[in-house]
């Protein structure tokens, strides 16, 4: 019923590594991030053209024992390309969940603050809670979709269609509210017209 749960797209950053030498000097873009989806496995600096150095966004699954639940996300952060090594990691823990149950880490290049990762592991926990066992590889459980076919038998379309709106319940998008735009300054903009007179060549020429 549910397809492509888990996230397909492989993402990561590119870093130019050139420090220079004693026969040229250093990138401008030295340790400076370039952001890469679905990349090969080498990756050259836009402006010096050399070999940097690349890390792709990956994630690894521990299961516990006998298909436990997934407990804990935590989310490594803040790299830093010089000691190519993430500075801070983000945990959040379902402590509803009895044990030590199972655990989700995510090192992503792409994150920078904590704020962020802590969104992000927190999604990636949701979704590994409803979506446990289509976990596979370094595959990142990010985002759902539920594909709709009209060529599928009805009461099957009429439960995707449940659960489609389930989430949607359940989402923040159902309690958003569009932007409201401020109301026009009607006597602004009648003091402006006002302020701008035109004078025909004719009546000029009368009044002179």
């Amino acid at each position: 019923m549910l397809a492509n749960e888990v996230s397909m797209m492989k993402r990561g950053v590119g870093y130019c590594m050139n420090t220079g030498s004693l026969e040229n000097e250093g990138c401008e873009d030295y340790a400076k991030g370039v952001f890469l989806l679905n990349h090969g496995n080498t990756f050259y600096c836009p402006r010096c053209r050399l070999i940097g150095l690349m890390v792709k966004e990956t994630g690894k699954a521990e299961f516990g024992k006998g298909n436990a639940p997934f407990k804990e996300v935590r989310c490594e952060f803040n790299y830093d390309p010089c000691t190519e090594k993430f500075r801070e990691i983000a945990i959040v823990r379902d402590e509803a969940i009895w044990g030590t149950g199972s655990k989700y880490t995510l090192l992503s290049p792409l994150i920078k603050t904590e704020k962020r990762a802590l969104k992000v592991a927190e999604a990636i926990l949701a979704n590994l809670q409803r979506y446990a066992d289509l976990v596979n590889g370094d595959e990142i459980p990010r985002s759902t979709e539920v594909i709709l076919s009209f060529d599928e038998d009805l009461n099957v379309f009429a439960e995707k269609l449940n659960e489609l709106g389930k989430l949607w319940e359940d989402s923040t998008l159902s309690q958003a509210k569009c932007p409201t735009k401020p109301p026009v300054q009607a006597e602004a903009a009648v003091e402006t017209v006002e302020e701008t007179k035109w004078e025909l060549p004719e009546q000029a020429a009368e009044g002179a």
